[in-house]
């Protein structure tokens, strides 16, 4: 009887450990083919499902590439194949912005397909400064600060340091990581005979809101929109950015200067980055400034000036999707 009962507990424990093995697979089962449909290199469709609906087979090498399985799963109700070939090819391409891709350019025919691109990501197809979002400071010093990304009127960095007055006029302040990187680049400049100087560092919003309007009343609000950024949209305010000058030049003179060239291709190496490129001020929304520093830290700085773009496209594309 004893040994009845051993062998019923036994078959009992062996069937509900089977019963548990097959829940760890269903589970395991349901993350491989069910969670991971939103990833854009799991997706398995007949090429021949798209080539019926006039798909080239480069665009459908560039769908399953780029498309999650939903996305994909869409595009069968839609009839956008031509607006889909025409933008799919560019490599900062989301599809998320589709539509908005061919409104922007059914109204701007003459703007380049990539500049199409880069102006909607960047949500350049907005006025500045009307509907801004909340600036993500989780993001570190990665943060975006422009015209569609504002901080609080409140936001000031807590443990900032002075600038050392031997590069630096008296008060200007900068966080740690910022002036250490800064020192660095300064004493690797002056041993190539270069004299770096902030002139700029940290600024509070009431001292943007001076500035900023100082410029309105000596330049109109058209052109101050384009040198000067509002109260709360300046990166500035993060204890991030630097205005870097040499002793005795001034910033319409700098751009001409060795220690300009150097900074544009070295910069990088000590995690700064120019901010507002004399190439990309469509793009950026402020005129060029061969002064403006803004620190990423080294593996950021090094993949923006590999990408040779503005940190708006980069940050749309690579770090606001994430």
């Amino acid at each position: 009887m004893k040994k009845k009962k051993l062998k019923l507990k036994k078959k009992a424990c062996i069937n509900l450990l089977i019963f548990i093995g097959l829940i760890i697979f269903g589970i395991y089962f349901y993350n491989i083919h069910y969670k991971s449909s939103d990833s854009k290199t799991t997706v398995k469709i007949s090429n021949k499902e798209f080539q019926k609906q006039g798909y080239s087979n480069e665009t459908i090498k560039l769908i399953k590439e780029k498309l999650t399985n939903e996305e994909i799963d869409n595009l069968k109700n839609k009839d956008k194949i031509n607006e889909l070939e025409l933008f799919i090819k560019e490599k900062y391409y989301l599809h998320k912005n589709l539509d908005l891709y061919i409104s922007y350019y059914s109204a701007h025919k003459e703007t380049s397909i990539k500049d199409v691109i880069s102006i909607v990501n960047i949500t350049l197809n907005q006025e500045g400064y009307e509907n801004p979002k909340k600036a993500d400071l989780s993001k570190g010093n990665l943060v975006l600060v422009n015209k569609y990304n504002v901080l609080d009127k409140s936001y000031e960095p807590s443990n900032m340091i002075n600038v050392d007055l031997s590069y630096s006029y008296e008060g200007r302040r900068i966080l740690p990581e910022v002036n250490d990187a800064f020192i660095k680049m300064y004493n690797d400049a002056k041993k190539e005979g270069i004299n770096l100087f902030v002139v700029s560092a940290y600024r509070s919003y009431s001292y943007q809101e001076k500035l900023y309007n100082n410029y309105i009343t000596m330049y109109g609000i058209d052109y101050a929109n384009t040198v000067s950024a509002k109260p709360g949209f300046s990166e500035h305010q993060t204890g991030l950015a630097m205005d870097i000058l040499s002793p005795g030049v001034q910033m319409s003179e700098f751009e001409n200067t060795k220690a300009y060239s150097w900074l544009k291709e070295n910069s990088y190496k000590y995690g700064f980055i120019l901010r507002y490129p004399k190439d990309k001020t469509y793009l950026t929304g402020y005129a060029f400034e061969s002064w403006h520093y803004r620190y990423l830290g080294k593996e950021m700085a090094k993949k923006v000036y590999d990408e040779n773009i503005t940190y708006d496209e980069y940050y749309t594309f690579y770090l606001d999707n994430e």
